[in-house]
């Protein structure tokens, strides 16, 4: 008698938290959808209530602020832009577990024996790629502070980010482990790296903490040339998209860094 009885129990609950979680993933759809028309700073719990035909109050079950949409919106778009990163290097799909989104399209897949070079091409044209075709959650990661809205200390949109640093830092640090990395002794002044010890987590052990600058001033170079796409100040000149000009700075980033030579 007592198998039954659980069944029972088990089975309606299992049912509910399919429900609950189908909504919660078309809540924060119609909330990316609110963000496209007004942008981050206009997004209000009770627009995103009535896109979905919900009382304000019902959506409350599910969030309990404007700012905790915020966050998981902002920590769903790392966590996008990471696994994106993370197939261009090589890890296959099924490694990311499960996703809400389609699998990840990229480019260009670089294997993990792969040559550094090609690794950091193909990282740099996933960001790239997943950029342009993700504008307004690339404004939302990547673009003006949100009035009023502050990321939770050490929360989800913390973790979320540190994956995307993590995947775009990694063919640069297998770089420097294998001694190919130009570093300019300018970036061993202290003064470079920020706060001591600040850029240390992202540093293996025994890596030169030149490297850390380093790290900062490649992919901030190639973050601007994004950026420049994205908010569409390059549109003038290429109305068609930049990823000639990408791929050029790339190879001028590769071969400053000392991974290629002309």
């Amino acid at each position: 008698m007592g198998t039954p009885d659980t069944a029972e129990t088990v089975a309606p609950t299992g049912r509910r938290a399919r429900a609950r979680e189908r909504t919660w993933r078309e809540l924060k759809a119609a909330a990316l959808d609110e963000v496209r028309e007004v942008g981050p700073a206009g997004l209000a719990l009770r627009s995103v209530a009535r896109r979905l035909g919900m009382s304000p109050a019902g959506l409350y079950r599910y969030v309990d602020s404007r700012d905790g949409l915020l966050t998981a919106l902002i920590a769903d778009g790392y966590h996008d832009l990471a696994d994106h990163l993370e197939v261009a290097l090589g890890i296959g799909t099924a490694a990311l577990g499960d996703r809400e989104r389609p699998e990840p399209q990229v480019p260009v897949v670089a294997a993990a024996d792969a040559p550094v070079e090609v690794r950091l091409r193909a990282v740099g044209l996933a960001y790239r790629a997943w950029s342009v075709t993700h504008p307004n959650e690339f404004g939302l990661l990547f673009g003006d502070p949100i009035p009023g809205y502050a990321a939770p200390a050490d929360g989800p949109t913390v973790q979320a980010m540190a994956r995307v640093g993590g995947a775009l830092a990694r063919p640069l640090l297998e770089a420097a482990a294998a001694g190919r990395l130009r570093v300019d002794p300018v970036l061993s002044d202290p003064t470079v790296a920020g706060p001591p010890g600040a850029l240390d987590p992202v540093l293996p052990p025994g890596t030169d903490r030149a490297v850390g600058p380093l790290l900062l001033l490649a992919w901030g170079r190639l973050h601007g040339q994004v950026s420049l796409e994205v908010f569409g100040h390059h549109h003038w000149l290429f109305p068609d998209g930049c990823e000639a000009l990408f791929r050029a700075d790339l190879e001028r980033t590769l071969h400053d860094l000392g991974l290629v030579t002309p």
